[in-house]
């Protein structure tokens, strides 16, 4: 079990580069800022021919979508292309800063035995919670992402 929201797979496939480009082109378009429609492709992005930059187009709010990057590797009669999922960076620094304040502030608190133990252990819990939640929304994310572009490629992970 992966505890940290970072994903690395590899995927092969015995296409030529210029099919894997192709099967990709025609399931990501770029990246828009505000997307009205229902009616697109499932990814927004960014391809060239040394590789990818792309996450899922979602109609609801996660912060925890996966940005996933992708570099193609070219090797005698197969592809590979190395995959990395993660957070964004903007996010993680949030969630680091986010635990930071909130157990600066507890942890103490709690040492010095100003709050009675039931309520500490809420306070030391609760975060640990939403940790756990956060770590779900991404997975479930991740995982769909990564059946999704194996098919889209049509390679063997």
């Amino acid at each position: 079990m992966k505890v940290l929201p970072d994903n690395s797979f590899t995927i092969l496939t015995p296409d030529e580069l210029p099919i894997v480009l192709q099967r990709l082109n025609a399931q990501v378009e770029p990246t828009k800022v505000f997307r009205f429609s229902k009616k697109h492709l499932p990814y927004q992005g960014t391809i060239s021919e040394s590789g990818f930059q792309i996450s899922r187009i979602i109609h609801y709010r996660n912060s925890f979508l996966p940005v996933i990057r992708g570099r193609f590797e070219v090797e005698s009669h197969q592809t590979l292309i190395h995959v990395q999922m993660r957070i964004h960076p903007f996010v993680m620094a949030f969630l680091g800063f986010w635990f930071l304040s909130w157990y600066g502030a507890v942890i103490p608190i709690t040492l010095t035995g100003a709050m009675p133990n039931y309520m500490a252990a809420l306070f030391v819990g609760m975060p640990m919670l939403m940790l756990m939640i956060f770590w779900v929304a991404f997975w479930s994310e991740a995982n769909r992402s990564r059946s999704e572009l194996t098919q889209i490629i049509q390679g063997q992970v």
